[in-house]
């Protein structure tokens, strides 16, 4: 985009690509003689962003005398912000504020105007005179104003047409150039710059030839990619059920022990989730520890900063477990959850933190499914 608004300024300008004190040098010349158009398209490059806050106050009180004063208040704004002290700074804003009806703020932090502006009344106290500009001019005013604000969708609109209307302008060919590339129609900017360079037969040999350059480099530009944005694990799972099943196998020196897992619930949010849980419980030689056991659970899971699907599971779970004594069991559950399009594959680590199996520790795997939409 850089490159395309100095190309636009050497449409305008013609000559050689120059320093930011040359290209003050020519946005003020051309402000003097009349050609806003071409003044504020120079400010633009180099006073838009600039850390200079009377560049910027300048930038503004070019802007106002084209009519733009929302635009121009913004650059107002950013000077006083950078140097509220600078003589520039409070000129341009006084002379601004003068014309907007506000002359006794304007008389009290008024300074003496620059000398590039000393005596060039018809640049002091008022507007440029405008009665000369014709409807063209203004329409590229317009057209200037719409690329300033980045509105590049309605500057392709406003350019397009004024092609249409004034078929043999290059200035509305080289707007429209630059309107196009913003919006990434690179092949249709090329045959934009190409209708410029038919029309630029006054322009030096420089120009002409950076616009041929210009347009080459349009024409093989790749298109625009949209990335493939890869959805980061339990990203999209807010509001869906879910349905776990899993188990474990594990031997101790007298009994080998089959859990049997169940868990039915829902996600809260996109980390959280609520549901119950039912389990069957064989292998202990002794009975009164085996059967069936519920109870209600919770897990709070978080993306794992590694290029996969992996989120860290953090559960807990308060079930009713067969035993002689204590039946109630509180469990402690971290884990690791690999999440697929349909579910996920869950690794757990139950620690027995209070109840009959206080102490125990058992890892389980399972697969959990994910049903509805969501929110």
């Amino acid at each position: 985009m850089k490159n395309a608004l100095l190309l636009f300024l050497l449409t305008i300008i013609g000559g050689p690509v120059l320093t930011a004190a040359q290209l003050v040098d020519k946005g003020r010349a051309a402000v003097l003689s009349g050609d806003l158009q071409a003044a504020i398209t120079i400010y633009a490059a180099i006073g838009g962003g600039s850390q200079n806050a009377a560049l910027s106050a300048e930038y503004g009180w070019v802007l106002t005398k084209a009519g733009y004063f929302d635009l121009a208040l913004t650059q107002f704004d950013r000077a006083l912000q950078l140097d509220k002290t600078d003589a520039g700074v409070l000129y341009y804003t006084s002379a601004v504020l003068a014309s907007l009806g506000l002359a006794e703020v304007a008389a009290e932090i008024s300074r003496p105007a620059p000398a590039w502006i000393l005596g060039n009344e018809n640049l002091q106290g008022g507007h440029l005179r405008n009665d000369l500009v014709g409807p063209y001019q203004k329409e590229i005013t317009a057209g200037t104003g719409l690329l300033i604000q980045r509105r590049y969708a309605s500057a392709v609109d406003r350019y397009h047409r004024m092609t249409k209307k004034y078929p043999g302008e290059r200035q509305a060919w080289a707007g429209y150039a630059i309107a196009l590339e913003s919006i990434g129609a690179y092949k249709a900017a090329a045959r934009a710059v190409a209708k410029d360079i038919a029309l630029s037969v006054s322009a030096d040999t420089k120009t002409r030839d950076m616009l041929t350059s210009h347009k080459k480099e349009l024409e093989v530009r790749p298109a625009l990619e949209t990335p493939i944005r890869k959805t980061k694990a339990n990203e999209l799972v807010m509001g869906r059920y879910l349905v776990f099943f899993g188990g474990s196998v594990n031997r101790t020196s007298t009994d080998t022990l089959i859990n049997m897992n169940f868990r039915a619930g829902k996600f809260l949010t996109n980390n959280f989730d609520v549901g119950i849980n039912a389990s069957l419980i064989s292998g202990y030689s002794n009975s009164d520890y085996n059967g069936l056991s519920a109870g209600i659970s919770a897990r709070y899971l978080t993306p794992l900063p590694v290029p996969a699907p992996l989120s860290f599971a953090l559960g807990t779970r308060l079930q009713y477990a067969p035993a002689p004594t204590d039946k109630t069991s509180f469990y402690l559950s971290p884990g690791v959850s690999y999440f697929l399009p349909k579910g996920s594959l869950d690794l757990t680590l139950d620690l027995g933190l209070a109840g009959a199996l206080k102490n125990t520790r058992t890892i389980s795997v399972g697969y959990t499914l994910h049903l509805g939409g969501t929110k």
